[in-house]
């Protein structure tokens, strides 16, 4: 027969051991949560980038931002423009060089690219718009801009998922902040001003990317250079 000092002793230990185990199962639950959490930044970092194209510097006459040009130019364009937009990335490429050339660099021209948040985009070019203003917080918006665009099929095939990763990388390659890119980019301080690109894109009447405000005349599609020229001609003094 046990004494009493044995009884109390088992007691003692079956409570230790219970103790053990509810410890043991609160550590496994736990780390289940912080696995299942973290599990899509592992998956993220998991994924290798593919390779993708670093445009030549291409500098903006007076860049500020998302602007660039005098701003007391006679004539102001605000261009309504969407990452993922192909004709959006041709006119960059072509009629929007040509204008910088001939009209911005010269004064005449004050120019300001803002983006159409999900009015014609979705969560991805949103997204880029997020880091493109992220970008234009270290003076680096046209080359982001341009480094977008040199990438559009690569990045917009990605998904949700992998986008951060690519918008990242194209910050490292540029020579940005790469810390204080990521804080901007993730804890989203720039929705606002997408969401307010998207307003006043509404109230512009924009139905399409890219369209142009020409001196508050709306001009919607990656139309001929001839038809920006004329518009130009016509409202400078």
């Amino acid at each position: 027969m046990l004494s009493r000092e044995e009884i109390r002793a088992r007691r003692r230990k079956k409570k230790q051991q219970q103790r053990l185990t509810m410890i043991l199962i609160s550590a496994g639950v736990a780390l289940i949560a912080f696995a299942i959490i973290m599990l899509p930044s592992i998956q993220r970092a998991l994924t290798p980038l593919q390779e993708f194209t670093i445009p030549a510097p291409n500098p903006r006459p007076m860049a500020d931002g998302n602007a660039m040009g005098d701003p007391e130019a006679p004539v102001t364009i605000i261009e309504f423009t969407s990452f993922g937009c192909v004709h959006c990335g041709d006119f960059a490429q072509g009629t929007g060089e040509r204008l910088t050339e001939e009209y911005v660099s010269n004064g005449q021209v004050y120019f300001v690219a803002r983006g159409v948040g999900s009015l014609i985009g979705n969560s991805l070019t949103q997204r880029a718009e997020e880091a493109a203003y992220c970008a234009a917080d270290q003076n680096k918006y046209w080359e982001y801009h341009d480094i977008i665009f040199a990438n559009q099929s690569l990045l917009f095939s990605s998904g949700l998922t992998h986008i951060n990763n690519y918008l990242n990388a194209f910050a490292e390659a540029l020579g940005l902040d790469t810390d204080t890119f990521s804080e901007c980019l993730d804890n989203h301080v720039h929705q606002d001003q997408v969401k307010k690109d998207e307003r006043d894109a509404r109230a512009a009447g924009v139905s399409g990317t890219p369209s142009f405000l020409i001196n508050g005349i709306l001009l919607e599609g990656n139309q001929p250079y001839r038809d920006f020229q004329a518009m130009i001609e016509e409202a400078l003094p």
